[in-house]
């Protein structure tokens, strides 16, 4: 039956309604938000932002909520408060587009330190990226050159051969000519 009990954020704080059953309802006076007495992240199972005012708070949820109804990727209170981070997740090459958006939904809600980390992961995936990108590179100028200087030497090879075979022709040429020439005076 202790299975059964759900903690009411809103009258978490005072006595007598510490444990209700069944579905939690908003305070009297029909309020929606739990009370700021008396709720702490262990009672209500979620860590709270860091350094977000409450206010804060309710302008992301809302700028999430309008970003889901307008089908945007990328909320505006995202793009303001976290232009780097946004230009990350464009840019890296590990997320398809449905990983984007969830990592753009998400990003307001996260805390400081999730965001710092999530920061840290995608400039790290960058850096190595471009260190696998300047490694290969190198490799393929390296072969790049080695095909060159093989290229060169054959075309220089090719060269020889060309000028060493006009050589052989015009000895052959001059050979015959002076056989003819040779032919010629032997007749007179």
């Amino acid at each position: 039956m202790a299975d059964d009990i759900q903690i009411n954020p809103a009258s978490a704080g005072k006595t007598g309604d510490a444990g209700t059953t069944g579905t939690s309802q908003p305070a009297q006076g029909g309020s929606a938000q739990p009370a700021s007495t008396g709720t702490t992240p262990a009672s209500t199972g979620q860590k709270p932002p860091t350094n977000i005012s409450l206010l804060e708070e309710t302008d992301m949820i809302a700028a999430v909520s309008d970003a889901s109804q307008n089908k945007r990727t990328v909320p505006d209170l995202v793009t303001q408060k976290f232009p780097d981070l946004v230009k990350l997740i464009e840019e890296t090459e590990s997320m398809n587009k449905d990983e984007r958006d969830y990592w753009f939904q998400i990003l307001p809600i996260m805390t400081e330190d999730q965001i710092g980390k999530f920061r840290d992961i995608l400039l790290n995936e960058k850096m190595q990226l471009n260190k696998l990108d300047k490694e290969y590179e190198n490799k393929l100028d390296k072969l790049n050159e080695k095909h060159m200087i093989e290229w060169k030497e054959f075309e220089t090879k090719e060269k020889r051969q060309a000028i060493a075979g006009a050589e052989k022709k015009s000895q052959e040429e001059e050979k015959h000519k002076e056989e003819e020439l040779l032919a010629r005076l032997a007749e007179l």
